[in-house]
């Protein structure tokens, strides 16, 4: 089941620290615009795109492409968060900030650097690619 109206609710406002926390946990040459998208109909997750820029005298329908990655993110976790209190909160937010790296890296490990190439901001193909973090925190 998905999370109820009031649960993605609560989760609003802490969804800043959510992705302030995943764009911490991949820190490096490339700066990611981070959005969190919460809906009911959909599978709750961060998005991470790199800011498109023109292609430098190449076809801009050829690859690689701007990196549109969406990391959704176990509804179990979501749901604990929605639900604690202040200082549980707060702990379940810097765990989630400790672990997204290595959970992210697991996640896409069995894309190729072809498919996804973190380092670069880049993606092999046109359109969103969609990884789902593990429920192991």
């Amino acid at each position: 089941m998905l999370l109820s109206d009031e649960e993605l609710a609560r989760l609003e406002s802490i969804a800043p620290f959510l992705q302030s926390e995943a764009v911490t946990a991949l820190q490096g040459p490339i700066r990611y615009d981070v959005t969190m998208e919460l809906a009911s109909h959909l599978q709750p997750g961060l998005r991470f795109r790199v800011p498109e820029t023109p292609p430098k005298g190449g076809d801009p329908e050829a690859p690689p492409y701007p990196l549109d990655l969406f990391v959704g993110l176990p509804l179990d976790e979501l749901r604990a968060l929605s639900n604690a209190d202040e200082n549980s909160r707060r702990a379940l937010i810097a765990r989630f900030g400790a672990s997204f790296s290595p959970r992210l890296l697991k996640a896409i490990g069995g894309l190729t650097s072809h498919e996804v190439d973190l380092d670069a901001g880049v993606q092999g193909e046109a359109g969103t690619v969609a990884v789902m973090l593990d429920d192991k925190v």
